[in-house]
């Protein structure tokens, strides 16, 4: 055997996999950019935020509650009337060390059938991404979801993640998730 092919030999096997491990996907790239940029977006809906400690979300949501903004306790109901028909919100946050660092959030619309086709939740999607648009901005990208693998409506700012995307025929959900909690444990 000629000694230039034992040398080359580990490098053709070698580089390929250098690179395979080195290639990011688009997603990963603009989470990169956006953590980067040190920049906090914390701001969710109806005045909650990421980091409110625990007992902060249970005064503030108790006094929604007493307004009749809101109602609920251990999952929380919104009506939500900015979408082209009636629609109700379900939502509890996930906490890390005590403070709100993912709020999920399930929409369904009022009205929904199996035989109101209009009101699935494709639908429903679109229209709540349309509604995100106007609340967050522009720069919602159609993805893979990085941790269930559905495909799903996803915009980065800073450490602010919003993802929506379709549960099932009935209902969207739309995931709140600040990336820098996430970065810190490993996620």
């Amino acid at each position: 055997m000629n000694l230039s092919r034992l040398i080359y030999l580990p490098l053709i096997v070698l580089i390929p996999l250098f690179v395979s491990c080195e290639q990011k996907t688009d997603y990963e790239k603009l989470v990169q950019r956006e953590l980067n940029k040190g920049v906090r977006h914390d701001s969710l809906f109806l005045g909650y935020k990421f980091g409110m400690e625990r007992q902060e979300f249970f005064d503030y949501s108790f006094e929604l509650n007493q307004k009749k903004v809101i109602t609920g306790g251990t999952q929380i109901e919104y009506d939500l009337e900015e979408l082209p028909h009636s629609a109700k919100m379900l939502f509890f946050p996930e906490f890390h060390e005590d403070r709100v660092y993912r709020m999920p959030v399930e929409v369904s619309y009022k009205a929904w059938a199996p035989w109101n086709r209009n009101l699935f939740s494709d639908s429903l999607v679109v229209d709540l991404m349309e509604l995100y648009k106007e609340d967050y901005g522009p720069g919602f990208i159609y993805t893979t979801h990085p941790e269930n693998g559905r495909e799903a409506w996803i915009k980065v700012d800073g450490n602010r993640r919003i993802s929506i995307f379709k549960k099932d025929d009935m209902t969207a959900r739309v995931e709140f998730l600040d990336l820098s909690v996430q970065r810190e444990n490993g996620n």
